[in-house]
């Protein structure tokens, strides 16, 4: 579980998470007796969501296996969301096999003292510094050489800054011989960014708030109903056609209440805001969860809420009336 959270966490960030978490799932069997809903609820907040459907899986399919965590590389493997890195994390730590690790902090220390051109996430320069890996790896102790080689990264031999005075290394490493630790490893070329518009409507009935399934940003999650809306449309305009009764009424009673701005890995998310105003009740185009505020805490739900919710509150009640205004428009999509 711990191998998990920290594949994209900080232990800063983990560590409190994954003493919640394993106070809720306490055994691979009461993880794998909850709900994906449940599980995506005590998950909240930490992103990368697919880890813990992965995670939720593996707990499954241990199950199904007799219970016992796999032992071996192969076995480990097998399991849902289980690559290289974690397979051998665990293999070594927990159970003492002979199995180096590379993450992205050792792949810097090893880039660096060996001074292994290139990207080091893939091709050649990965090659190296996994056979490297293998390499220098101390067999009679495969855990603490690991965990040494992870903490050197994450403590001294750092992205930027590097504190090599402090290094038990440096007197091998030829990036230092050279004064190139800042060239290694070297960068890959960054992913494009995607921009997108949508518009959100904050809507309530009985004092519950109108929540749908996600269908944006993390599969699973709950949000207010959101939509796309194309470079020169009317977000108000949009919402409306996609909502017809997002509040028991037609959505025509809308106030605009700003604009949010959300990130989701290379997706940059530009999302107008309205409140839409209660009506009698209605049927609707979709199932929606009516939540009460107290009750938002144990659902499944990201970062982007939050924000909504946040803004919805600082504006106080809308106007139950008359139509929303324009609002400024999200920059629009460069080229592509």
């Amino acid at each position: 579980m711990s191998e998990v959270i920290l594949q994209q966490t900080t232990v800063a960030t983990g560590a409190p998470r994954w003493e919640r978490f394993l106070s809720r799932f306490p055994t691979v069997a009461s993880l794998a007796a909850a709900s994906e809903t449940e599980v995506l609820a005590e998950w909240s907040g930490l992103g990368y969501y697919a880890r813990a459907r992965n995670l939720h899986r593996a707990a499954r399919r241990v199950v199904s296996l007799g219970g016992g965590i796999p032992r071996t590389l192969e076995g480990l493997r097998a399991l849902p969301g289980v690559g290289p890195y974690t397979a051998a994390a665990v293999a070594s730590i927990a159970f003492g096999v002979p199995a180096p690790v590379v993450d992205g902090n050792v792949a810097r220390v090893l880039s660096r003292l060996l001074a292994v051109p290139g990207d080091a996430k893939g091709g050649a320069s990965r090659r190296a510094i996994e056979a490297a890996a293998a390499e220098l790896l101390d067999p009679r102790s495969p855990a603490d050489h690991n965990q040494a080689l992870m903490e050197l990264g994450a403590l001294v031999c750092l992205p930027r800054a590097p504190r090599c005075e402090e290094c038990p290394l440096s007197r091998a490493c030829r990036a230092r011989a050279t004064g190139m630790q800042g060239d290694f490893p070297g960068k890959a070329s960054p992913r494009p960014t995607h921009r997108v518009r949508l518009a959100a409507g904050v809507a309530r009935r009985r004092g519950r708030l109108v929540l749908v399934e996600d269908s944006f940003l993390v599969r699973g999650h709950l949000v207010v109903p959101l939509v796309a809306v194309e470079d020169g449309d009317e977000a108000s305009a949009a919402l409306a056609a996609a909502w017809p009764r997002l509040a028991g009424r037609r959505a025509g009673s809308l106030s605009h209440l700003g604009l949010v701005r959300h990130s989701v890995l290379h997706r940059r998310y530009a999302v107008e805001v309205f409140e839409v105003a209660e009506g009698a009740p209605a049927g609707d185009r979709t199932r929606p969860r009516l939540l009460l505020p107290e009750e938002l805490e144990a659902a499944p739900r990201g970062g982007l809420l939050p924000k909504v919710l946040a803004l919805s509150a600082s504006a106080g009640k809308p106007s139950p009336r008359g139509r929303a205004p324009r609002g400024p428009a999200p920059p629009r999509r460069s080229g592509g």
